[in-house]
C-alpha cells in the first residue's frame, strides 16, 4: 500500500524558520537610484545588501522578535515618499506583500509622471 503524501499544511509547517527566527525581507525597487537611496535608509537600521540579478533589490535582515515590524513599515514609507513612489512590492517568508504609499504620495508621484508625459509629448 502507498503512503499518503503529507498535506499542504503540514508541509508549509515544515519550511518554517525556528521560534525567535526571522527571514530575510527583500524591497522591489524600480531603478538603481531608488535601490541606492533605501540602501542608504535600511542600512543604519537592518543589515542590507543589494541583491544581484535581473531585478533591483535590496535584501534586509531584520532582528529576531517582532518589534522591527513598525520600524521596517516607517521605514519602507520614508523611502516612497522620498523617490516617490506610489508603491514598493516586498518579498518575505515566501509571499508578496504591496506596500502602498500615502495617497498624497501617490497623487503627487501620478502628476509628475503626467507632467513628464506632456512635456515629451510632440506639439500638435
Amino acid at each position: 500500500m502507498t503512503e499518503a503524501p503529507a498535506s499542504p499544511l503540514l508541509e508549509r509547517a515544515k519550511r518554517r524558520p525556528p521560534p525567535g527566527a526571522t527571514q530575510p525581507i527583500e524591497i522591489v525597487a524600480p531603478d538603481r537610484y531608488c535601490t541606492d537611496l533605501l540602501l542608504e535608509y535600511a542600512a543604519p537600521l537592518y543589515p542590507a545588501e543589494v541583491v544581484s540579478g535581473p531585478a533591483w533589490i535590496v535584501r534586509v535582515q531584520p532582528p529576531a522578535g517582532g518589534a522591527w515590524v513598525l520600524e521596517f513599515l516607517a521605514l519602507v514609507e520614508r523611502w516612497l515618499e522620498s523617490a516617490p513612489l506610489p508603491c514598493a512590492t516586498v518579498h518575505c517568508g515566501g509571499r508578496s506583500y504591496l506596500i502602498r504609499a500615502s495617497t498624497e504620495v501617490a497623487e503627487f508621484a501620478a502628476a509628475a509622471e503626467s507632467a513628464a508625459a506632456r512635456a515629451t509629448a510632440p506639439a500638435r
